[in-house]
């Protein structure tokens, strides 16, 4: 069963059960009404979902991206086969770095953060200027091997927490 308004609903109400401060940040996902904010055709934005990766040693899975040509978690557009956001963040993890599902595991059901950005225009799709509601989970990865696939991403690797791209997010993880 597809992702639905009542699952976010559920997942932001925990969030912010956890993190009440963030409630102003995340207006425009908690303003989101129907199924239509999971369509990534949808403007002025639409959700995402990502994968906070620890290893043993508490480095961070990064990968490059290929567009943006920036280093940022594993994570992106929510497919029709998603049965719930964490699913969707595993997902996207498993398709960009390679690794094998069994060895991540979903430290909390509950996102770590959830981020709402500025995506640029992409001419070549004919998407506009928009943003991206990112709901992120924390995972551990307990075993496997990155075998990054080229055609998602340029790299994936294992670096300091302080390349993540939210001050917020490393100030979280801080306690895992």
């Amino acid at each position: 069963m597809p992702i639905t308004i009542a699952h976010l609903r559920d997942q932001l109400t925990a969030y912010l059960d956890r993190w009440p401060e963030s409630a102003a940040e995340i207006g425009p996902v908690l303003a989101l009404d129907s199924d239509a904010g999971f369509d990534r055709s949808t403007m002025p934005g639409h959700v995402t979902a990502s994968a906070i990766v620890l290893d043993e040693s508490g480095a961070v899975l990064l990968i490059h991206h290929r567009a943006l040509d920036r280093w940022f978690q594993p994570g992106g557009h929510l497919e029709p086969c998603d049965d719930s956001l964490p699913a969707a963040a595993l997902r996207e993890a498993v398709e960009e770095t390679g690794l094998d599902p069994i060895g991540l595991e979903l430290i909390e059901r509950a996102p770590i953060h959830v981020d709402v950005h500025p995506i640029p225009a992409n001419p070549r799709r004919g998407e506009g200027a928009h943003d991206h509601y990112d709901v992120r989970y924390l995972f551990r990865c307990v075993r496997g091997e990155l075998r990054p696939r080229p055609e998602e991403v340029h790299a994936a690797e294992w670096r300091p927490v302080g390349e993540l791209d939210s001050g917020v997010l490393i100030g979280r993880l801080k306690s895992y």
